[in-house]
């Protein structure tokens, strides 16, 4: 995909848009580190500002991670494992606070699902590590 600059997509949803395809067609692999602000800046021809709103939605939506002085890299997909959960419980998922986040360790972009049992009790659980399926067959 092409970046059009008279389109009425924003030009650093474009960049994240090719960005996501790289990453979604194993192009940019897990681990893989992308290129700099100002190699992207160039091969788009954009401005810096414009790349590090791109990758800021990317980070949001747990694509990459990025540190200071080191850039971007290609997030692992996280391991999934299965929960189960006592019946009947509410299940609603949202973005954690800054403590939910370091307690949990999650990079940004990462929600939560937030259980709630009939009792009152609620368990914060990271989305990540869950894997929604049938649950297991009373036999």
């Amino acid at each position: 995909m092409q970046i059009d600059p008279n389109s009425f997509t924003p030009l650093y949803v474009q960049v994240a848009d090719v960005l996501r395809a790289q990453i979604e067609e194993g192009e940019l692999r897990p681990g893989d580190k992308l290129r700099n602000e100002d190699a992207l800046a160039h091969e788009f021809g954009t401005g810096k500002a414009t790349i590090r709103q791109a990758l800021r939605l990317l980070r949001s939506e747990g694509l990459i991670d990025t540190e200071n002085r080191r850039g971007s890299t290609v997030r692992t997909p996280p391991e999934l494992t299965v929960v189960n959960l006592e019946k009947p419980a509410r299940i609603k998922a949202r973005m954690p606070t800054l403590k939910e986040r370091t307690a949990l360790g999650l990079p940004e972009g990462e929600p939560v699902l937030v259980v709630t049992y009939t009792d009152g009790r609620t368990e914060v659980l990271a989305r990540s590590e869950i894997e929604a399926g049938p649950a297991p067959s009373d036999q």
